[in-house]
């Protein structure tokens, strides 16, 4: 079992231009990567004629398979001003402010999501209080005094 620190599959990359998953000893595509990464799981991609690390280009070509199979990405206006501007604005961007909005947005969206689930919990118990209240005085299912 190839890893590296914190969860970190080594894929390498052969000639034919496929992609091989050295940990599961299988070749998988780039939607399965994308599975991959999705479920918490870095990758490092080499290629294996080279052993040069080809991760950032894998993982562009992942962003562009899902573009090109219509789920919206990125937007018009954002890839023109990242080809528009020079490369060291665009990489201070991506590597600073849109890493760290990513960051803060996931975070609060995970804070969100159990308040919610909390929430909806806690919302459960008035009726479940009620359901308690009403069997242990005999109604829904529990004693019934038929005029005795």
């Amino acid at each position: 079992m190839i890893k590296l620190d914190k969860k970190e599959l080594i894929i390498k990359k052969y000639t034919n231009r496929r992609l091989y998953n050295t940990e599961e000893s299988k070749y998988v595509k780039l939607d399965e990567l994308a599975g991959i990464i999705r479920s918490g799981c870095d990758i490092k991609v080499i290629d294996s004629a080279t052993d040069e690390d080809i991760t950032k280009q894998i993982l562009a070509q992942i962003i562009l398979e899902e573009e090109k199979n219509k789920k919206d990405l990125l937007p018009s206006a954002l890839l023109y001003q990242i080809i528009r501007s020079n490369q060291e604005f665009t990489k201070d961007f991506f590597e600073n402010y849109l890493t760290m909005a990513m960051d803060s947005y996931s975070s609060y969206r995970n804070v969100m999501e159990k308040r919610l689930k909390e929430m909806t919990d806690i919302n459960k118990l008035p009726f479940e209080m009620g359901d308690i209240f009403m069997k242990s005085f005999g109604f829904m299912g529990g004693r019934e005094d038929k005029g005795k």
